[in-house]
């Protein structure tokens, strides 16, 4: 028998899984609705999508009903916000990644949907997520990270950072195994051989911080080598931002609803699109390094957070760079 946290757990990951999927696909059918392309929007989904969407769907009524109503709701009311926003009526909306119309692959990005109007194509990234949490938008590898973001930045910073992280990475494997009363042979051989974890959350309280040190150090060079660049190529730095903050096409229109789930009692639709960054980008700072394993970007009224995470496994130098993104509403004085 599960216990109650084992089940609450299974279907919060269930959520997580499915909710994305079934959202995009539930806000790009309201589109089609409201502007009578329905039948067309769904004669042209791809057969292996629709089959995908099925089983996530009989999920959804199997293990977590309440999801689907709360989906729909959800979906029903950013296409009333979404359409309300445009200037014209929309003419078609399409699901990405389930068409190929090469025409508009340089213009997706970070699209989940693309509407149509009479005079223009908007592409929209959609996201679900919870009340006052940051809003993913991009993740990258560290050891190309400055390089793919940042070119400006001379490509032997990139060099000498990836050197830096193994010498970090071989600390913290050192400090790990020498807590634990092992030899460290260079690599996690003896550490796997004796059953422990390879995942961050399942350390123990000493061994999770020896990795949080490890993670801090690391963003610690990041924050240095983006106040060095940001002092001596404030413009560039600037032109980087926006596809960090999911915005790498000035066409995009970002939707996020944020939500209570299983409560019903709030919800809130943010609309942000590039033209309303832009105004914002002349504002920018890197806020002072607390030590954490992250750095921030204040971008007037937006939060840019770039997160040191591994991959998955701890044990390798295979990490990331998750960014995030929170927009604090402007106070009305």
């Amino acid at each position: 028998m599960k216990n109650t946290s084992q089940v609450l757990v299974q279907k919060e990951a269930l959520f997580n899984e499915v909710k994305g999927s079934l959202f995009e696909y539930l806000v790009a059918r309201g589109v089609a609705k409201a502007c009578g392309n329905e039948l067309d929007f769904l004669s042209k989904l791809d057969p292996n999508y629709l089959s995908v969407l099925g089983q996530q769907d009989r999920m959804v009524r199997q293990f977590y009903p309440e999801m689907g109503s709360f989906l729909s709701d959800a979906a029903a009311k950013t296409c009333s916000k979404l359409n309300s926003s445009f200037e014209e009526k929309a003419t078609s909306s399409k699901v990405v990644g389930k068409f190929s119309n090469s025409s508009l692959k340089d213009e997706l990005n970070e699209a989940d949907i693309i509407i149509e109007f009479p005079s223009k194509v908007i592409p929209v990234s959609l996201k679900i997520n919870k009340k006052n949490s940051y809003v993913n938008t991009k993740s990258g590898g560290i050891k190309s990270f400055f390089q793919q973001y940042f070119p400006f930045i001379n490509i032997e910073v990139q060099k000498e950072f990836n050197s830096f992280v193994d010498t970090e990475f071989n600390r913290m494997a050192f400090e790990l195994h020498s807590y634990n009363d092992m030899e460290y042979a260079g690599n996690f051989s003896h550490w796997i051989g004796r059953g422990f974890s390879e995942l961050p959350g399942e350390l123990d309280q000493e061994s999770r911080q020896i990795l949080k040190s490890y993670y801090a150090r690391i963003s610690r060079k990041i924050h240095s080598i983006l106040q060095t660049a940001f002092l001596s190529h404030p413009d560039e730095i600037k032109k980087s931002i926006p596809p960090l903050m999911g915005f790498s096409s000035k066409e995009i229109t970002q939707v996020i609803y944020f939500h209570e789930f299983p409560s019903t009692d709030f919800h809130e639709i943010e609309i942000h699109t590039f033209d309303a960054l832009l105004r914002e980008l002349d504002q920018i700072q890197l806020l002072p390094f607390s030590d954490i394993s992250s750095v921030e970007f204040q971008v007037g009224d937006y939060s840019l957070q770039l997160r040191v995470k591994p991959m998955n496994k701890f044990t390798t130098t295979a990490i990331k760079i998750n960014c995030s993104v929170k927009f604090k509403q402007p106070s009305i004085s």
